[in-house]
């Protein structure tokens, strides 16, 4: 079972103990509400944390990334995914960009070898993500919110990049949104996840992280030449405001 081996570390916020105990015994085969996303050595999972385990919590959700590590010599002397997730939530909420709430990043390691890690983080609830924003998703078409939900990534990404941090890999799907109420439908709340690649980096190497962000962020949405070339522009009058 995951976190079973000899040594382990983690880190896990404050009130977050003893349901992270109780979960990470868990199968996510058997035991999770939902399976999220699955690739060859990853499992995302939502659970559901027993009601009375977190003071004034009822009905609480996590979303839980198991990583079963087999890369056996890329983590010798270098920090999990999981503790580059955690410092990359970290490192975000700093500068003032919305993100869904760390609560737990641990690994396993048999000497300096990393065997597995995991790390958790509240269910943003009632949202959906930028790739139905993306063609074949079920908001194409809708062109004034997706130029809302562009404008308003473009603008946090702006002040990520003053702040000296590049993404690594900024596209929609690392984006949850929701529409902020039923009488502003027009108005989007937005949450970004997926942040183990966020990082500061040397200056020599910043600029051209700094467009790929970009890039990629607007090669998924594909919008028109004209949409894409005025969301670049707000991008780099943000980025000059903040200057």
């Amino acid at each position: 079972m995951f976190l079973s081996y000899l040594q382990s570390s983690e880190k896990i916020s404050d009130g977050f103990k003893e349901a992270f105990y109780r979960l990470k015994n868990f199968d996510p085969e058997r035991d999770a509400d939902e399976k999220l996303w699955q690739t060859r050595h990853k499992v995302v999972v939502r659970y559901t944390v027993p009601d009375g385990v977190i003071a004034g919590k009822s009905d609480y959700q996590v979303v839980w990334k198991y990583y079963g590590e087999k890369r056996f010599f890329r983590y010798l002397f270098r920090p999990s995914l999981a503790y580059r997730e955690w410092q990359g939530y970290k490192n975000v909420e700093a500068v003032g960009i919305p993100v869904a709430k760390a609560l737990a990043a641990a690994e396993t390691r048999r000497g300096v070898r990393l065997v597995d890690c995991v790390f958790v983080t509240e269910m943003v609830r009632d949202t959906g993500d930028g790739d139905d924003f993306c063609p074949g998703g079920s908001r194409v078409g809708e062109t004034a919110l997706a130029k809302e939900f562009a404008e308003k990534n473009l603008r946090l990404l702006a002040k990520l990049h003053r702040a000296k941090l590049v993404h690594g890999g900024f596209t929609p799907r690392n984006v949850l949104y929701k529409i902020a109420s039923a009488q502003r439908p027009g108005e989007l709340e937005v949450v970004w996840i997926d942040l183990a690649t966020c990082r500061k980096v040397p200056f020599y190497k910043r600029r051209k992280l700094q467009h790929k962000d970009v890039d990629c962020f607007l090669g998924m949405l594909q919008l028109t030449p004209e949409n894409d070339a005025a969301l670049r522009k707000i991008y780099q009058d943000e980025v000059d405001r903040l200057a």
